[in-house]
């Protein structure tokens, strides 16, 4: 026979009462035979309820973080396009007000075709202007160079830890040089390779920088047309706030960076410092880069400066080089910029960190907008439409 408390317990368990509804009001109870598996699920049910939501969302997680690591390895691996891609993207949102305004005179691909040559013969006549004034003013620069380097080495040779710390220097130039000179021809075979890529790259953005000056509006509707009503019109809103904070992330970095430009290469002039013009050309092109890009430039511009006219003028570089960087920081960016990339501080430089730590000098330069696309684009996507809207007309996106 079984034990009476065996029975009392398998009865307690077994049989458990229930509600019944009926039209959403309990009426009373019934009972139901549980089975086994419930007894053995019950510890599972138990959990605690923050256990249970970290559980979920630690598995959803680790499937977006999946997810966005076999995307950026499709990218890497897809590199030689995805490169052009984006430089296209950047010079086509630069150029696009002159091809909307070579539109009302060409009419198709002309316009985009004009504007592709006028960027070009533009570009071609700076880097010929830069070559031959610097052909013409590079011996008077190394003269001058050579006479620095002489007095520096007289300084640090007249005792002391300074002449040891020069010796070692040059010995360890030396030795490096010689271990490295059987491997010359790998270098040059190496500069070859890497000079052939960036022509493909650059005949690439050429190319599809032309397309969209010409057919990107097209081209975008199209790629709206697999998607059904509701998700195209919220892609085509977030697209369309991506485009606008792109176009004026990009306008608003060159007026900064042509601002940087000619203030620095007006004040090399002013004192005197050869190529004067390749060293403002260069901190234009080093503006593009945030955060360090111009001070880099800009250091050069003071090394060259102190090269040729010594420690004061180099001095008096030095400071009007860190006054415009906090001018950019408090004023420039802020009302230029910060209308469309609409960023916490941080934000932008853990993006710039996280860029140019995976990518590189690339990865610097297209860090902060790409966040600032998803900054902006993201509400559209979750069906925030009436607020993008609003934001889209504030930011005059057409």
């Amino acid at each position: 026979m079984s034990s009476p408390t065996w029975t009392r317990s398998f009865s307690s368990r077994c049989l458990e009462p229930i509600p019944r509804r009926v039209h959403g009001s309990s009426t009373g109870t019934a009972r139901r035979w549980t089975t086994f598996a419930d007894d053995r699920a019950a510890p599972f049910v138990h959990c605690s309820h923050s256990l249970v939501i970290g559980a979920a969302w630690s598995w959803r997680l680790l499937l977006v973080g999946v997810t966005v690591y076999a995307a950026v390895r499709v990218l890497v691996l897809l590199s030689l396009v995805v490169i052009p891609l984006v430089a296209a993207l950047l010079l086509a949102a630069l150029l696009r007000p002159v091809a909307q305004l070579l539109q009302r005179r060409l009419t198709g691909p002309l316009s985009a075709l004009a504007t592709l040559l006028l960027a070009t013969v533009v570009l071609g006549s700076l880097g010929y202007l830069i070559g031959l004034r610097f052909t013409r003013e590079l011996p008077s620069l190394i003269g001058q160079l050579v006479g620095t380097v002489r007095r520096l080495r007289a300084v640090l040779s007249a005792g002391g830890p300074g002449r040891l710390q020069l010796d070692q220097i040059e010995g360890s130039v030396i030795n490096w040089l010689q271990r490295n000179r059987s491997q010359a021809g790998d270098y040059l075979t190496t500069g070859a390779g890497y000079l052939l890529e960036f022509a493909t790259l650059t005949v690439l953005t050429l190319f599809i920088t032309f397309f969209l000056l010409y057919d990107g509006e097209r081209i975008w509707c199209w790629l709206l047309t697999p998607l059904p009503a509701r998700q195209s019109h919220r892609v085509d809103l977030a697209g369309r706030a991506a485009w606008g904070t792109i176009t004026g992330y990009v306008r608003g970095t060159a007026v900064i960076a042509a601002i940087h430009g000619v203030v620095i290469g007006f004040v090399v002039y002013l004192l005197g410092v050869p190529l004067a013009l390749p060293l403002g050309v260069l901190v234009f092109i080093g503006s593009f880069i945030p955060f360090i890009g111009a001070l880099v430039a800009g250091g050069l511009a003071v090394l060259v400066t102190f090269g040729t006219h010594g420690w004061l003028a180099a001095l008096i570089l030095f400071g009007v080089l860190i006054a415009e960087s906090q001018l950019e920081v408090h004023l420039l960016q802020p009302v230029i910029v910060g209308r469309y990339v609409r960023l916490h501080p941080l934000s932008i430089g853990l993006s710039f960190a996280v860029g140019t730590v995976r990518a590189g000098i690339v990865g610097a330069i297209v860090a902060v907008p790409t966040a600032a696309v998803i900054h902006q684009a993201w509400p559209a996507i979750r069906g925030q439409d009436r607020d993008h809207r609003t934001r889209q007309k504030d930011q005059g996106v057409r």
